[in-house]
């Protein structure tokens, strides 16, 4: 842990992310906890479907100013980090506008005219947002990401704090809302505060936009496919189911993403940089780091995913009143989908820091075409059960064209992959006939 070494930085850097986002778990089940008896499912399903919206502008709109800085040999340049600030700035604007753009008609689409007005508030964020520090990117670039941490950590308890206030005295969709607001307003005041940087400027290099741009770009296609293929099929889901359906099935995406959104936590925070410097340095090296960081990481998360599959059901009764009861049967089935695709998630990193944006593009293509089709299909056969099974079905269907993109380079490892996948369907298939019989 001690030293300025890559394995000391990637080290200190996987210890942060995890305390981070350990305790962020902790803070976000308890005020769902809470915010369930507080509300009612139809809340938890409408701001689902308004965070889905906002969280589609911002993916179809990322143009990789955040990985560039990470991965361009200028990314320690004040000019080139004021010109990566000043398209940030101006990428929050354009956001509200797009949601402004978007809300009304989204109201009327799912017949939810509360969905307007809380599309626009949302909205605003992403202006507020496109003032955060630079310093925060360039805390990634170094691994250094205690102080990152530990504003994310405070952001989160004081959005919580207000949510749970709120809802306390006034029981509503506005509570989740507004204390969504409030925590990304405290994260950019945060940032400026303790991650101070001279790129925190408007400026406007050609020179750097042509080198941002050009990174970008399949970095943008493969965003936007990313989001067709995980949050977007939400706006898929709640055009096909009830919205207090819809908010069962977020609760259980919830619970049972946790341990697949750690791997991603690290993949970014700690394996892209990592992988990036070892492919420029020493490349030989890079098939035995990916071997050992995804062994570390399969290690480290199956407790996690074994104890949601299998007492699925008794942790929905558990945690929740009767209303929610059905979601246990969805949280088997999404524990399992998320465990195998977490599996997965470190082919993403190794291909875009081996360069190969253009192999990561067409697999996200993939991924957003089978995963939208599965949601259709899997409907249409049995419902919202066949609909979370033709998920885990995807999972099967993508990794051929991840194998396309790694067995040339050396990367590709059958053994382990047959093992792991076949070890989550086989407890994700008997926990979900079992679990009711033991429940």
């Amino acid at each position: 842990m001690q030293g300025d070494g890559l394995r000391a930085k990637a080290m200190r850097g996987s210890g942060w992310t995890i305390a981070g986002f350990g305790a962020g778990q902790v803070l976000r089940l308890g005020s769902n906890l809470i915010l369930t008896r507080l509300l009612f499912p139809e809340a938890f399903g409408l701001m689902a479907l308004a965070q889905v919206f906002l969280q589609g502008l911002n993916m179809l709109s990322d143009i990789g100013v955040g990985p560039s800085i990470v991965q361009n040999k200028r990314g320690d340049d004040p000019d080139f980090l004021a010109t990566a600030w000043t398209m940030q700035v101006i990428r929050g604007f354009v956001l509200f506008l797009g949601m402004c753009a978007l809300a009304y008609p989204a109201s009327l689409i799912y017949d939810e005219p509360l969905l307007f007005p809380i599309l626009v508030l949302i909205g605003s964020t992403a202006i507020v947002r496109g003032f955060q520090s630079i310093g925060m990117a360039t805390a990634n670039r170094k691994m250094a990401l205690g102080r990152l941490t530990m504003i994310e950590l405070v952001s989160q308890i004081i959005g919580v704090t207000t949510m749970v206030t709120w809802a306390w005295l006034n029981p509503n969709v506005w509570a989740l809302v507004g204390g969504g607001v409030v925590a990304s307003i405290v994260r950019v005041f945060l940032g400026h505060k303790v991650l101070k940087s001279a790129g925190n400027r408007f400026h406007f290099e050609r020179t750097a936009v042509k080198e941002i741009f050009h990174f970008g770009k399949w970095i943008f296609l493969a965003t936007a496919c990313t989001y067709f293929g995980g949050q977007g099929l939400r706006l898929v889901q709640g055009y096909l189911v009830p919205i207090d359906i819809l908010g069962m099935i977020s609760i259980a995406g919830m619970l049972a993403i946790a341990a697949d959104q750690l791997s991603k936590k690290i993949g970014g925070a700690v394996l892209f940089p990592a992988f990036s410097h070892i492919h420029q340095s020493r490349p030989h090296a890079l098939a035995g780091k990916l071997r050992e960081a995804r062994t570390k990481l399969f290690v480290g998360t199956f407790p996690v995913f074994a104890v949601l599959i299998v007492f699925g059901f008794d942790i929905v009764n558990w945690l929740y009143d009767d209303r929610y009861a059905v979601a246990g049967g969805f949280l088997v089935l999404s524990a399992t989908g998320a465990a195998i695709a977490s599996i997965r998630n470190p082919f993403g990193m190794v291909l875009i820091a081996t360069g190969d944006s253009f192999g990561h593009a067409v697999i996200m293509g993939v991924t957003a075409g089978v995963r939208v089709a599965g949601v259709f299909v899997g409907f249409w056969y049995n419902g919202v059960v066949g609909m979370l099974v033709a998920d885990i079905v995807a999972q099967g269907l993508i990794y051929p064209f991840e194998v396309w993109r790694l067995r040339p380079k050396g990367l590709w490892f059958p053994l382990f992959d047959c093992v792991a996948f076949s070890g989550y369907l086989l407890l994700g298939a008997f926990s979900y006939m079992a679990g009711p019989f033991f429940s």
